[in-house]
């Protein structure tokens, strides 16, 4: 069953994923949780789907945006 998350949500989560460019999973749920998002795994997920993160081992990395030639 999939959740909707809202845009507000995603836009907190983005902002922290690139103030921290790589994060160990529990510590990103935590402060994920600690920023007011109620649903931290399907933010995650959503971000993930979305290219914006990659999951690392054990950790979610900020995705490099390709430069443009």
């Amino acid at each position: 069953m999939s959740q909707a998350v809202s845009q507000e949500d995603i836009e907190k989560a983005i902002r922290y994923f690139k103030s921290v460019i790589s994060v160990g999973e529990i510590l990103a749920y935590k402060e994920l949780l600690a920023l007011g998002i109620k649903s931290p795994e399907i933010v995650i997920s959503k971000l993930l789907e979305m290219g914006v993160i990659e999951k690392g081992e054990g950790c979610y990395n900020l995705v490099k945006e390709p430069t443009k030639k």
